[in-house]
Formats: C-alpha cells, structure tokens, sequence
C-alpha cells in the first residue's frame, strides 16, 4: 500500500505541479520593471501629442481620421516593441504644455516635434531624435533695408541682430529661441502656425517668420512664386534639436530601450527628412 502511495505521489507531482512552481513560471514572463509592467497591463501607451496639425510628422488621415505621420508611425513602433497599442491625448493647450504634461507625468511620453530647451529639460527628460536647422523667411523689402552686399551668413546674422517684426507660434520653443537669438527684434506670438504665416503673407503684420527649415523651406518648395518677395535664410550653426520627452518614472525605466529604440532611426536633419518625406514638399500642383 505504501509503495502505491508512493507511485501515485510521483505521478501528480510529475503531471501536476505545485501552484507556486506554476506562479513562478509566470512571473518569468512578466517585465521584471515595474512601470513598463504597468503598461503592458493597461494594454496601451500614453503619449502627448501637441494639439497642431503639422504634416508630415502628425496630422489625421484624411480616409481613416487616425493619426498618422513620421512622428506617428516612429512611436507606434515603439509601442509594439513592448506589445501594447497607442493612446494619444491632444488635449495640451500648446508644445510648451504638452511637455510640462509629460513631466507632470499626464502621460509616459510625448512627442509631435517637440524642440528641445534648458526649461523643457527642467521638467522632463529629451531623448533626441530629429536635429534640424533655424530658418526665416523675411520679406525682400526688410532684407533690402539692412543688407550691405555681403555674405549670406552675415546677413543672416544682421537680421539676427536688427529690430524685425518677426511672427513665431505662442507656447512653443521659438519664444525661447527669439528671445535667445534675435535680442533686438519685436517677438509676435500667434495661435498656430497658420496664424504666423498669414500674419506675413496676408495681413503684412510682420517682416519674418521664424521656424525650423523644414517648415520654411517647404513654404518655397510648394508656392516657388513666393520668392519673388521672401526669401529664406538657413542658419547652419544653430539648430532646433527635437525631442521625446518622458517623466522622470517613466525615463528611469525605460530610457535605456527607447534609446536602443531610436538607434535604428538615426537622428534626422532637415535635409534627411525633406528627402524621405519628399510628397510633403512638392509643388502644390
């Protein structure tokens, strides 16, 4: 009787493991960080997404309504790479607010060609993903006023140094960038990036526009005629250098596989991107 006992003790252990063997076994397949766990729990990935529409890095799908876009689609990336969906939250009043959100920990990251600052870094965490250069787009008229017949750079750098009405989006980088690089010129915040453009080329507000050269060049790429009247001044030397940014919880855990992440991408220039993204920066037919 007790060597049957025996067999059938073999026999359940063998087909039946204890219940903390079988718990332990399931812990294995679980991140052992506890914040990434949380979100492949939740079953999807918070992101910050600024309340713009800036093709083609975000924007809506004309067919579908979903978003879509370089920025989109590189962060839905990252979200599969933890097996999780994405959930996005517009509801910020500007970038600057967006990335304050992001620090205050409303989502586990944002993105949407957020620019990188000192006070933006004060909040969150950058992890660097686009790089692209500064750029105007100046009426002829106001170039006229200042030029003295020399090199791009140094014109490039008087407009920098003149008293120019120049038009930027409100709550954004630019404000900073303005008040760093051009100390003497009349700063104009506006709504969006409609508003500053109309500003210039509408209402005549303004003598320049001041953004990223993705943004300026695309301006002339699209209406050529535009040259006639404006022209756009690149600055090689400072650059807007764009951004991921994440909560100090959230970077702790996962900085390290956003960055292994990222790699694949490579950061970006202007030139990079205009070339990959080449639709977006033809001539309107």
């Amino acid at each position: 009787m007790r060597l049957f006992l025996r067999y059938l003790l073999i026999f359940v252990l063998a087909f039946f493991p204890l219940s903390g063997e079988v718990k332990a076994s399931s812990e294995l397949d679980a991140p052992q960080i506890d914040y990434i766990n949380k979100i492949k729990e939740r079953g999807f990935l918070k992101v910050g997404l600024p309340p713009y529409v800036t093709p083609p890095f975000y924007y809506p799908d004309e067919k579908t309504g979903k978003m879509a876009g370089y920025d989109i689609d590189l962060v839905t990336g990252f979200a599969n790479k933890l097996g999780v969906e994405v959930e996005f939250d517009r509801d910020s009043k500007d970038f600057n607010d967006t990335v304050f959100r992001a620090g205050k920990g409303d989502f586990d990251l944002a993105i949407g060609k957020l620019s990188t600052t000192y006070k933006r870094m004060s909040d969150t965490h950058p992890h660097e993903y686009m790089n692209f250069r500064q750029a105007l787009l100046v009426n002829r008229r106001f170039v006229a006023s200042i030029d003295r017949g020399l090199s791009e750079d140094i014109l490039g750098q008087d407009l920098l140094n003149s008293k120019m009405k120049v038009g930027i989006i409100g709550g954004s980088s630019w404000e900073s960038y303005a008040n760093q690089f051009m100390p003497s010129a009349q700063k104009i915040g506006y709504k969006d990036w409609p508003a500053v453009k109309k500003a210039l080329f509408e209402t005549n507000e303004i003598d320049a526009i001041y953004r990223d050269a993705t943004e300026i060049k695309k301006i002339i790429y699209q209406e050529p005629n535009l040259s006639i009247k404006y022209v756009p001044i690149l600055f090689n030397d400072v650059k807007d250098v764009i951004s991921i940014f994440l909560p100090t919880d959230a970077n702790i855990a996962m900085s390290d596989v956003l960055d292994f992440y990222l790699r694949d991408y490579g950061i970006k220039g202007d030139a990079e991107i205009m070339e990959e993204l080449s639709d977006f920066y033809n001539p309107i037919s």
